[in-house]
């Protein structure tokens, strides 16, 4: 989305959100969770708009019938290989009307800053959330990953990342974000000179998208509390450790300030 939103900045095409059949939606979508930043589009033909371009997806009768209906309107597959590209990662970004002079990691930042706002009754549970943890003011933070993201990119081992945390701090206090309460025991019976929080249940054994999508409302809603407190966690970190190949690693690299952000996967962030 952040990606969307400043290639549309920049080439003065007027950003809409969609929400309303999102993974997270409880009842609205986006305003679920977070304080709305611009309009919100609700034309049920969204639905059948997908991330990734397909080539036949331009000859969908559901998507002619869209643009018969709303000309000049694009839809997010259309545009995808156009913002979701390397070539994005050299350019600069002059945006005086929102502060941003500078590259794309710069720009994202403050784009960032302006649309992670949560609404009052999410801010009072993520901040909840965060209290009973107690964490010290410094630490390392780690995102492992686990379940079926090895569908996507190669799992790291354990000690990648305390490699490459030891190499750049000397702090031995850490915040895990992981959906595999196993990472947790592992982690401590081989390092035990840290100490470590997470927000990860004793009971969870990785994420599978699939058995994920069959979770009523509720316990999809309690997820994503949990994971946007882990997300603040890890942005407040002296340094974080994880994956580029991985969304949470990817926005980190936007989120935080890039001399604090390392990858055990590539070297250097970039868009995934």
């Amino acid at each position: 989305m952040i990606l969307a939103m400043l290639y549309c900045l920049k080439h003065k095409i007027r950003f809409v959100l969609y929400s309303r059949d999102a993974i997270f939606c409880y009842e609205q979508g986006w305003r679920d969770y977070f304080l709305p930043f611009c309009n919100e589009d609700f034309f049920p033909y969204q639905r059948h708009n997908p991330r990734v371009a397909v080539p036949s997806k331009k000859y969908d009768p559901r998507v002619i019938l869209h643009h018969v209906l709303r000309p000049n309107t694009f839809l997010t597959f259309e545009l995808w290989n156009s913002f979701h590209n390397r070539a994005m990662e050299t350019q600069h970004f002059y945006i005086p009307e929102l502060g941003i002079d500078g590259g794309l990691q710069e720009a994202c930042q403050i784009l960032i800053d302006l649309t992670w706002r949560y609404n009052v009754n999410i801010k009072s549970a993520i901040d909840e959330c965060i209290s009973t943890l107690h964490l010290p003011e410094k630490y390392i933070g780690f995102h492992i990953r686990s379940g079926d993201k090895i569908q996507e990119a190669d799992l790291w081992n354990i000690s990648s990342y305390i490699e490459k945390a030891q190499k750049h701090s000397d702090l031995r206090t850490a915040f895990i974000l992981t959906d595999d309460y196993q990472i947790i025991e592992t982690f401590q019976n081989q390092f035990k000179d840290w100490r470590i929080y997470t927000l990860c249940g004793k009971e969870e054994r990785g994420y599978y998208h699939q058995n994920f999508l069959k979770n009523n409302r509720d316990i999809i809603k309690e997820a994503c509390i949990r994971l946007f407190a882990s997300m603040d966690i890890l942005s407040r970190a002296e340094l974080f450790v994880g994956t580029f190949s991985s969304n949470i690693g990817m926005f980190l690299g936007m989120r935080m300030d890039p001399t604090k952000v390392y990858g055990v996967d590539l070297e250097k962030w970039q868009i995934w």
